[in-house]
């Protein structure tokens, strides 16, 4: 029963109290109606104590009521609070997994590629190899042709390199050695390291040589070029 509920029925018993006693009043006189209202009156006082009673019953259950909805309501505030916060980290780490799974497929790609990569320099590589392998063959090849015909001889530097050495071209002194040193590079072409003396238009005449892979045409050129400086 609610406060309003027992004021509600406090007054109606006060109400009908009254009428009682006016209907007493009425029929009644002398001490009988002395008594009887005495009694009237401790009942109406006993009935209103133990109504005073459940009021301070209700009113204090109503101040537990009001203090623990305020102790849910802060318990919900805080749950929802902690929602927001999960809500927050569950979106974090889809952004991150998100992330992570684009930069794996560009690490893959990036992985293919670069295999792919490997396997071209590989082919080249061993295509300059080739190359290289027969441009040392035909310096081999082409050793006793040299001698023979140029008064030329060769050697193999401690650089790995081919010590190219011409005699016979100044007239004074034949074994006077013109040289000069050939490689091929890693990518199959010849270059020239040293030369003594220098020919002047050595950097051409090294250019033409990887144009035609004509090398008896350019020792016979360097002869000629080391004899236009005696």
């Amino acid at each position: 029963m609610s406060t309003e509920d027992l004021k509600m029925e406090l007054e109606k018993m006060s109400s009908k109290l009254d009428q009682v006693q006016d209907k007493v009043l009425k029929d009644w006189s002398g001490d009988g109606i002395q008594e009887y209202m005495k009694e009237q009156r401790r009942l109406q006082e006993e009935s209103m104590a133990k109504a005073r009673e459940q009021m301070a019953v209700l009113h204090s259950s109503l101040e537990q009521l009001k203090g623990q909805a305020q102790v849910n309501q802060k318990v919900i505030g805080e749950r929802v609070e902690k929602l927001k916060d999960m809500r927050k980290e569950i979106e974090d780490i889809q952004t991150v997994a998100d992330d992570m799974l684009r930069e794996r497929e560009l690490t893959e790609k990036e992985m293919a590629a670069t295999q792919e990569d490997i396997a071209q320099e590989k082919e080249l590589l061993h295509t300059q190899e080739m190359v290289t392998q027969q441009r040392l063959q035909v310096l081999e090849k082409s050793a006793d042709w040299f001698k023979d015909r140029l008064a030329f001889n060769f050697k193999k530097t401690p650089a790995g390199r081919v010590q190219m050495i011409l005699t016979c071209i100044d007239h004074k002194d034949p074994t006077r050695p013109f040289f000069f040193d050939v490689e091929v590079t890693p990518e199959g072409k010849y270059a020239v390291t040293a030369c003594d003396p220098r020919v002047t238009d050595l950097d051409e005449l090294v250019e033409k040589l990887n144009s035609t892979n004509n090398l008896r045409s350019f020792v016979i050129t360097m002869r000629q070029r080391f004899k236009k400086m005696i």
